[in-house]
């Protein structure tokens, strides 16, 4: 009897475990890549070298060596990241959002609503309906450089939005938080200003970030009329 009952139980968890792995194709085709690697040098994705033609998956880490780049297609845009930055791609609402951890990322698209940047101190995302080209660089967890080349850029935090033109460079500082002794506080939080942000518009912008600026369009041969590289 005892025989008859351990064999029927064997027989019980292998049917288990082959419908487990007859499904396992299934729930991997459930999930939709969020972009794909179109150019890659000196790049990582996950813990293997990015390929050409590789699909990224949401949560996967996305990362440059020194001297290396990452291009994606993103929908209908396309986000790069420049030497010694790290970032991941994650589903947000109607559109896919770029986490960026540190170091630099370009962002090119034509339907800005489908795309937006995620940085310690906001989300970025286009003003409105027209194409965007932009660059955001994480140089430290309280601040932020963001570039506009094509298009205004909105920059959302704790329901505040901040605007930049076309054309315009803003350094973005956490603001000093007088009940932590002067020191910032933690992104998300607020402070005794409306955006816990100090914005100041840099007058000429620095030789790295117009090589930078050239070098993303280098990435981006879809136009050789415009800056913005539509």
């Amino acid at each position: 009897m005892r025989s008859i009952v351990l064999a029927g139980a064997r027989s019980c968890l292998a049917g288990v475990l082959a419908f487990g792995l007859l499904n396992l194709p299934v729930m991997a085709a459930s999930e939709k890549p969020l972009g794909m690697v179109v150019t890659a040098d000196h790049a990582h994705l996950d813990n293997a070298a990015a390929a050409i033609g590789a699909d990224v998956y949401s949560g996967d880490a996305l990362a440059t060596d020194a001297g290396g780049s990452l291009r994606l297609k993103v929908g209908a845009g396309q986000v790069y990241l420049l030497s010694s930055s790290a970032a991941t791609l994650a589903p947000a609402e109607n559109r896919i959002q770029a986490k960026l951890e540190h170091g630099t990322m370009g962002f090119s698209t034509s339907a800005p609503g489908q795309l937006a940047i995620e940085t310690p101190l906001g989300v970025i995302r286009g003003a409105d309906g027209k194409p965007i080209f932009g660059q955001v660089s994480v140089m430290s967890p309280t601040r932020v450089r963001i570039s506009s080349y094509e298009g205004t850029l909105a920059v959302e935090r704790n329901g505040q939005i901040k605007t930049i033109a076309s054309g315009e460079t803003y350094d973005a500082l956490l603001a000093a938080d007088p009940q932590t002794g002067g020191n910032p506080p933690p992104a998300g939080t607020g402070t005794g200003s409306s955006s816990g942000v100090n914005w100041s518009q840099v007058a000429e912008i620095a030789a790295p970030t117009v090589i930078a600026g050239l070098l993303a369009c280098g990435l981006y041969p879809e136009s050789d009329s415009s800056m913005g590289c539509f």
